[in-house]
């Protein structure tokens, strides 16, 4: 029987927040190749995408229903974890899941995003925290203590334009890349599209309901042959359009953010309308130059408009990020490894005091 690899996410509908849980998929994939048991323990809706279909043959989901951290870890329990992965951070909501997640035997691994150096999530009773971020737009400022480590985007393919479902006769003209997952968002990028007075970019909207972006268009009289509406795509093909892309407009997570820059293309940070998602506390003031998160419309427009005509990355910039790939295997290894470490003959009574050090901690 392969080793259980737990994995505790969380998803929301109005507006749709799945970032952590897919940052999850990637990596149950990636472990699940390497001959691991993935699960899944999602509290929240599962909403169709292409990822999750083409991973059920590989990876178990399970719903979680809410409760105190007691009621959630014997839930847990039975799964008989090797190690336990938390999608995130916990924030008040998923505080008791959290809670049970840790109290697990085995060890306790948290993924999450690297803001900046004062918000870092917790540590007591974890085992490693491993951070997603880009490194080139920090340098030598990511010199982080144990348990936190710094991982890179979890871009391993990337599809190229050729390739890419976008018609031929329209690779010659700049594209802007708008990635919506709901219809709040999907509308706030139709509208900046609509507004830009250059004649001759493309739009590739990527929406659940192609059609009804096409209408969505029409009704803003965008007109259609500068329009390609696409159902969601897979990873290679969402990576291969940012990177094809003169602009990306994307909802404002975190994740999304980092996938564009790191396929060197500036982004249009969408609110998603109901306060989800980031402010710009979350975002360092050095990413500025390439993200625009909570401007004024007329800003917004502006800034596509310079981006159009003038990309933000230099040649040095565009091939530092082109570096920085292959987040799924970096993570995995380091579980493996931690696992191992807690395996071993030698440090069996190091892990038995940790056991004893991490009950104390709940």
């Amino acid at each position: 029987m392969n080793n259980v690899a737990l994995f505790v996410t969380y998803t929301m509908l109005n507006p749709i927040v799945g970032g952590a849980f897919f940052r999850a998929l990637r990596l149950a994939r990636e472990m699940a190749r390497r001959g691991w048991d993935p699960v899944i323990c999602n509290y929240g809706p599962v909403f169709y995408d292409p990822k999750i279909a083409a991973s059920k043959d590989t990876v178990r989901f399970v719903r979680l229903d809410g409760g105190s951290a007691d009621e959630i870890r014997k839930r847990l329990e039975p799964l008989k974890p090797a190690v336990t992965i938390m999608g995130e951070g916990a924030f008040k909501v998923m505080e008791p899941f959290y809670e049970a997640a840790k109290s697990l035997d085995g060890p306790f691994i948290v993924l999450d995003q690297f803001y900046n150096h004062w918000l870092l999530p917790h540590t007591k009773g974890v085992d490693l925290v491993l951070m997603y971020a880009l490194a080139s737009f920090w340098r030598d400022e990511l010199m982080l203590a144990p348990p936190y480590e710094i991982t890179p985007p979890f871009i391993d393919e990337v599809t190229l334009k050729p390739a890419l479902p976008v018609p031929v006769e329209l690779h010659s003209r700049p594209w802007i890349t708008l990635v919506a997952y709901d219809d709040y968002v999907r509308d706030r990028g139709l509208d900046l599209f609509a507004l830009v007075s250059r004649p001759e970019p493309v739009l590739v909207a990527v929406t659940r309901d192609p059609r009804a972006c096409r209408d969505a268009a029409v009704a803003r009289d965008i007109e259609l042959n500068r329009l390609v509406a696409l159902p969601l795509q897979s990873d290679p093909e969402v990576f291969g359009l940012f990177g094809a892309s003169r602009v990306t407009m994307v909802s404002n997570g975190f994740i999304q953010i980092m996938d564009a820059l790191a396929m060197a293309s500036p982004v249009i940070a969408l609110d998603r309308g109901t306060g989800a998602g980031m402010t710009e506390m979350n975002v360092d003031p050095r990413f500025r130059p390439w993200v625009s998160l909570q401007q004024p419309q007329a800003e917004q427009i502006a800034r596509i408009e310079a981006w159009l005509a003038d990309s933000p990355f230099s040649d040095e910039l565009r091939e530092r990020v082109s570096c920085e790939r292959y987040g799924t295997s970096y993570c995995a290894n380091r579980i493996e490894a931690v696992y191992r470490q807690m395996r071993r003959p030698q440090s069996r009574v190091q892990a038995v005091m940790h056991h004893v050090a991490r009950a104390f901690a709940r």
